[in-house]
């Protein structure tokens, strides 16, 4: 792989940390502190969370075009590898904080 994917790959899980995190959080949070649900406050994290992870997967895809079919199955991988790793470390987060 070359430095721009390592570039990409970092950049990715980084992403996905942080939207894993704080987006479950503000769900957590926003049903266990408010009396109704759903609210409207749910509802847009809610949105934002799938317009994020949508455009955060369009970006995969654009990118994964873009390569060679050599490439292309590493990178793949490479993906797979580091969204495991992103749910692993987010449980971590939840788990300790």
């Amino acid at each position: 792989m070359t430095k721009n994917s390592t570039w990409y790959l970092s950049g990715y899980g980084i992403a996905l940390i942080l939207l894993l995190y704080f987006g479950l959080n503000g769900l957590i949070v926003n049903v266990s502190s408010s009396g109704t649900f759903p609210n409207a406050k749910f509802t847009t994290i809610l949105a934002l969370i799938i317009i994020v992870t949508w455009s955060i997967g369009l970006g995969v895809r654009q990118y994964l075009n873009s390569s060679t079919k050599d490439v292309k199955n590493k990178i793949k991988n490479s993906f797979v590898g580091i969204t495991i790793f992103s749910w692993i470390i987010v449980l971590i987060l939840f788990s300790v904080i």
